[in-house]
This record gives C-alpha cells, structure tokens and sequence, in this order.
C-alpha cells in the first residue's frame, strides 16, 4: 500500500510538470505568433525611425479653481515669465449647533491652522520630527491679509437645467457673465502681516492628566494667532452673543451667516513666497478659545452650587462625584483636595470655577483659488507648422500642443508622403477588418530639450503629457508601475525625470523624455484616433485630473490637469521649428522587422 502511495505521488508530479512545459510551450508559441509568426526560423531587423510633429504654444486661460485637490497662497515672481499671486477663498462649517458658551464669556485667543505636504526625514533632539516641506517655494516673506468673506459661495448654479454645482474660475468669475467683486470678499480684516512657511514641527506645551508638563507634537503648518488683529468685541458679536440664535443653529444658516475667509497674498518689493496647503485636511480649521463662568445654580438651597455640591438634589445621597472629609463638596472642587486656591473661603477651588471652552470650525466644500496675474504675454502659436519654442508655465500660464506626425516623409521610392499615412502603412497591415503587426514597436518617446540660453533654473522635475480629446491621461501613465502613484519617483518609465547636467540634482535642465509606445500601440492595433496631445508642467504625478476652462471656444484645448494648474515653476523648450536640428522635437520610434 505504502509503495502504491509513492508511485501516485510520482505520476502526478510528473503529470505536473508535463502540465507546466506544455502551458510554457503554448505562450512562447503565442507569443511568437503575436510578435511576428509561428516559424521558428523568422529572422529580426531592428532600427528606428522618426517622425515629424508639430508643438506650439497655447495659453491657459481662467479655469475652473474649486473642488481642487489641494490650494496655493503666495506670491511668486518668475525671472522669465513674471509675476502672480495665488489667493483664496473657503467656507467654514462648525464641529457643533446650537453651541452652549456659557456665561460671562472670555475670548481666550483665535488660532488658525492648515497643514502643508511634508515628510519627516528624522528624529531630533527633542523627541519630536524633523521635517521638509513638499511643494513649497519659500524664498522671502509675502504681505498675508485675511478678511472675512462677505460674498455667499452657493453650492448650486441656479442657472443650470439639473442643479449642477456651482463652479467657480480662477478669475473670480461664475460664468462668462457673472463675476464675484474683489470689495465683497475683503470684509473685515481679521490677520495682516508679513508670513513666511516654514518647515519646523510646531510644538503645543501643555499639561498632562497629573499636571506634570507635557508637549503635542504638530506637523509643519500655517498656524495662525489672528485675536490680536481685532477688538474683542468682534469675535463677542460673531459668536457668542449668537448663542440660541437662528444663525448657530444649522449648517446652511451659519454658511449664509459667516461666509468664510478670504486670504489675499501680495508680494513685498518684488519678491515672496508660494506654499501649497491641505485645506481639505480634517486638522485645516479655525479654532476660537475660551473661558466662561459655571452655573451657579443651587437646586438644594445649602450655598454650594450644583457643579460642586455632591449632594446636588438634597436627598442625601451622593450622586455627583466622591466626597472624602465630608464636607459637602465634592473632591474635584475641593480646595482642601485640590490645594488650590480659594478667594471667598467657600470651601471652593476657585482655579476651576470656569470653564475651558473651544469652538472649532473646519474649512468646507467651496474652497477656491483666485489668481492675480501679471506675466508676459506669449500669444498662441501656429498650428500649421509650430512653433520655436514652447512655454510652460503652472496656474494661468502657458501649455503646449503636440500634433503627431504633423507633416511628410519620404517612402521607399524617395517620394513624399503624408507620415500618418506612412506610419500606418509601414507598421501594420490590414486583410479585411483584420489588421496584424508588420512591424513591432519596441519603445517610442518624444523627447524635449530645454532651452538654457532662457531658463534661469527651477524647472520642474517632470511635465505631463494627456489626451486633448478627452482630457485624460495616456494609457502610458496608467499602466506604468515603475512606483507608488503616491511618491516622488512614481511612473518614471512614462514621465522619465528630468535629465540634468552630470546627474547633479541642482545642475542645469537637458531635457524631459515621455514614453509613449502604449499609444502608439492603441493608434495601429485598435485603430485609435491620432488626437491631438497637451503638454504642461506638473506639481505631482498623481494629479491628473482635469479642471474646465471658462472659454471652452477652442476646439482643441478645454480643460487643464491638477497637477499643472498647482504648479508654480515653467520652463522653455525647444519646439518642433527650432533651426537647432539637434534639439528639435519629434517623435522616435524603436521597432523590429521580420525578414522576408
């Protein structure tokens, strides 16, 4: 029996791997079969070849700013392109309805908080991280103001036939008709002084559960103490004199009744600082502190209030906390428990005769970036033939158009023709409505040199490239797993790195190189389209959703991606009518060939 057991054991290993080296002999069968044919004896040529396009330049005119998935504030002043300001403009909503203050209510201090994008690169001395910034341009100090928001952000378009949202532009504009007025959004000033981001953990000192001192750590923030802008008074009239009033009671009175703030960047002599910030954080909130009286009620007539009387009712029983020497009160106000202090020798810590209050409203929904612009002026470029050089440049600045093979090669015979044609008729071969490959591509890119005779550094490390049709990123992206989408160094092998002078990260820009061979695959296998492509600069490769422009009259471009809209560096490069042979940008293409 134990012999039998062997010997089945045996034959259906061996059945296994029989298994195994048929499967491995049907894909390399399959493959081959896909790649060029089924015999064995085929032979391969590799080369490549180029193709002409077309690039030219294009401006990014006001796009739509809110629902964005992060927020610029700063001022920035680009040695090539000139100046803008990033500003903004955001609904608060309350963690609570219906707040109880208290009475004789004290302002303790008013704190704004929103978190920047950092990573901690290390533990310091002090217990806490140390930290760098991401996508923070902090060179010198900006003029911040922050005002109370008088205009509504409504959430609906009341102009719409299904109750759209409202979209709101970065011009401050509803629609091509209707625009926000500047006077509106500064109400009341509440902040107004010179800012600068910083990188440094903020440390919160306080107090444990025993009293002995102890400390809360914060990311990297833009945290603001705004009380001592104002007369006390305003935040007593916004909130606390509200208390069991209509415009407390519910979200959308409170979001008609305090319209949110309005931050308003401006450089100082020509100069500032850019910072992206989370204002979709939980933690991104403005907070108001305080202190108010207890209730002194005393239901049982004996002269300890309620809040402090162990025997609250009078019934002699003892239902509110513990009451050790017996005197009525109970430990937790004590003062002979305590050892605090008591100054009308009631038997009451008068340390803890108020209360400690907070009221905390986080930023909500409508959260909208407004630019002020003032860069130089780059028309559109030519369709027809390109352009020298192209412009990119984040916010409402300046993209790039790529029209693929865009022009005319020569055929075998040296005689012109149309390269889409071509491209079409040398790579693919078509029986019917079956197409097969004839030739196969092994890699295609485009590659795009910068022009360092008018950049003046601070390019971006990578720009993207997406489909103009329908606004989406190429099938390129998708399928590159080179990385997290969520880290720097995600879809390398599609958006490859800026290559610099001798690797150095600081060294001079030489060009950007984009892999498209997926597409092109798409283009003679699936028949695709040959549309048209966008090229802008990129705060992150995972921002490549896309944001409608108000002019939607060009037919080709509608709308821009994220990433491109929340970047604040440009570049120049080299188009495709450049008289630099070298550096003029075209498309490569790698393939192999089977001999016939």
């Amino acid at each position: 029996m134990k012999k039998n057991k062997i010997l089945l054991k045996n034959i259906a290993l061996l059945a296994v791997i029989v298994t195994i080296f048929a499967a491995c002999e049907r894909d390399f069968a399959s493959l081959d079969s896909d790649v060029v044919n089924s015999e064995n004896t085929t032979h391969f040529n590799a080369d490549v070849v180029t193709y002409p396009i077309v690039t030219y330049n294009k401006k990014i005119t006001p796009f739509q700013s809110n629902r964005l998935p992060s927020n610029l504030i700063g001022y920035y002043d680009d040695p090539i392109f000139g100046s803008y300001s990033a500003n903004f403009v955001g609904q608060l909503s309350p963690n609570i309805f219906n707040p109880q203050f208290g009475e004789n209510v004290v302002l303790d201090s008013v704190v704004l908080t929103v978190p920047y994008y950092s990573r901690v690169t290390g533990i310091n001395d002090g217990g806490g991280s140390d930290y760098v910034l991401d996508s923070v341009y902090a060179d010198t100090p900006i003029k911040l103001s922050i005002y109370q928001n008088n205009y509504f952000l409504r959430e609906f378009d009341p102009n719409s036939d299904l109750n759209q949202s409202q979209k709101y532009y970065s011009n401050g504009a509803l629609s091509e008709s209707v625009q926000i007025n500047s006077a509106d959004l500064e109400g009341q000033l509440v902040y107004d002084a010179n800012f600068i981001p910083s990188e440094k953990q903020i440390v919160l000192k306080g107090f444990d559960e025993d009293g002995e001192p102890d400390s809360t750590f914060v990311a990297p923030s833009m945290r603001l103490h705004i009380r001592d802008s104002l007369h006390h008074t305003y935040w007593q009239q916004l909130l606390f004199d509200k208390e069991d009033e209509p415009e407390l009671s519910n979200r959308n009175n409170f979001l008609n009744y305090f319209r949110g703030l309005y931050f308003k960047a401006e450089g100082i002599s020509g100069s500032g600082s850019m910072a992206m910030l989370n204002f979709n954080s939980s933690d991104a909130n403005l907070t108001v502190y305080y202190t108010s009286d207890r209730d002194n009620t005393d239901e049982d007539n004996d002269g300890i209030p309620d809040y402090a009387d162990v025997d609250s009712n009078g019934d002699n029983v003892n239902d509110n906390g513990t009451d050790t020497d017996n005197d009525g009160i109970n430990d937790t106000h004590d003062v002979d428990q305590t050892e605090g202090i008591d100054i009308n020798n009631n038997g009451i810590d008068d340390t803890l005769d108020s209360i400690k209050g907070e009221y905390t409203m986080n930023f909500y929904r409508n959260l909208i970036n407004l630019m002020t612009n003032n860069l130089i002026s780059i028309p559109d470029g030519d369709d027809a033939v390109g352009d020298e050089k192209l412009y990119l440049k984040g916010g409402e600045g300046y993209m790039a158009v790529i029209d693929l093979f865009n022009g005319t090669v020569e055929d075998e015979n040296g005689n012109p023709e149309d390269a889409f044609d071509n491209f079409k008729r040398v790579f693919r071969e078509q029986d019917g409505e079956n197409i097969s490959r004839k030739r196969l591509i092994n890699e295609a890119y485009l590659e795009f040199y910068v022009d360092q005779s008018t950049v003046q550094g601070n390019e971006p490390d990578r720009v993207l490239i997406y489909n103009l049709s329908d606004n989406t990123a190429l099938v390129d992206y998708y399928i590159d797993q080179s990385a997290s989408g969520t880290t720097v160094n995600a879809k390398i092998d599609h958006l490859v790195p800026l290559k610099r002078e001798d690797d150095d990260p600081e060294g001079d820009g030489i060009k950007y190189k984009i892999r498209i061979t997926e597409h092109l695959k798409n283009i003679f296998v699936n028949d695709s389209t040959n549309v048209k492509l966008g090229l802008s600069v990129m705060s992150g490769v995972g921002s490549v959703n896309t944001q409608a422009l108000l002019d939607d009259s060009d037919a080709n471009v509608k709308a821009i991606p994220n990433g491109s809209l929340l970047s604040y560096k440009g570049t120049v490069l080299f188009g495709n009518n450049t008289t630099n042979e070298a550096k003029k940008a075209k498309l490569t293409i790698y393939y192999t060939e089977p001999e016939n």
